[in-house]
């Protein structure tokens, strides 16, 4: 279980790294998987070069859904969440190949925008993204880039008034949208060029191991960095939201979400069917 200084760094910081009960054999039937199933890719159109960092989100397969219906994971995000039941709102897994003679960059950015009312509610106003390592991550090998506590940064900053979604959109293209500034909206972030001009930290890399896990808060400015290393960097990501909150989200994520928690509760085990059961 996640102890009181990871949480109280979790909610500094707005990202911990802990240890969990996954064994060896866990972890290495989900890298083989995942090596067979996202090799390095083709490129995209009007592109050169091949896609190092390979991905598929909502994943169903035995080696994957293992991990996922763990109850560890589902007692630290309700303990992160201050909520009593939580619900998988989606997953995804990534396999970053090493990239020969490239640089060592970020995408930076946030996924969703959060108010302090938000960060500190109960249960709170958000979801958390688990980043289960299924290999090992050094500084090389496409660590997970964050600046630790800028998410309570962008929220001070907002004040009494948040604004959750930026440029321009489409207020029937989501659903419990009503306007900009009532609700958080799951999966809609920022960029640079939409924060303001604060003095940030510096980019830390989330170091692990193998059966770790790294948890982010998702209004924390963070990114995913390229691969200069030798070794292959793999994740498993979860993300979970307290049941009992209604997020905003665009009306396309929402139909996948309802569709991949109504199939994934066909291959979880009886006892573990409620964390996809919203």
């Amino acid at each position: 279980m996640i102890t009181d200084s990871e949480l109280q760094q979790f909610e500094l910081d707005g990202a911990v790294t802990i240890d969990t009960p996954l064994t060896s054999q866990q972890i290495t039937e989900a890298s083989q998987l995942m090596e067979r199933m996202l090799p390095v890719g083709p490129p995209r159109p009007g592109e050169k070069n091949p896609r190092y960092r390979v991905g598929k989100n909502n994943v169903y397969e035995p080696a994957f859904t293992r991990i996922i219906e763990q109850p560890f994971f589902e007692s630290v995000a309700k303990r992160l969440l201050h909520t009593d039941s939580v619900v998988i709102n989606c997953t995804a897994i990534r396999n970053t190949h090493p990239q020969p003679g490239t640089n060592f960059e970020v995408g930076e950015h946030t996924d969703m925008t959060l108010s302090l009312m938000d960060l500190t509610s109960t249960p709170r106003r958000m979801n958390v993204g688990l980043f289960v390592w299924i290999t090992d991550v050094d500084e090389t090998s496409a660590p997970l880039m964050t600046r630790p506590g800028s998410h309570r940064q962008l929220a001070q900053s907002m004040g009494n008034k948040p604004k959750y979604i930026y440029g321009s959109w489409e207020k029937d293209q989501y659903a419990n949208v009503p306007d900009a500034h009532t609700l958080p909206i799951a999966h809609t972030g920022r960029f640079p060029n939409q924060w303001p001009d604060l003095e940030f930290a510096e980019p830390v890399p989330c170091v692990a191991r193998a059966g770790q896990v790294t948890i982010l808060n998702p209004a924390t400015i963070h990114g995913a960095s390229t691969n200069v290393g030798q070794t292959n960097r793999k994740s498993l990501l979860i993300i979970m939201q307290p049941r009992s909150i209604a997020l905003g989200e665009s009306k396309d994520r929402c139909k996948t979400r309802r569709a991949y928690l109504a199939q994934l509760t066909r291959v979880l085990a009886p006892n573990r069917r409620h964390i996809a059961m919203n």
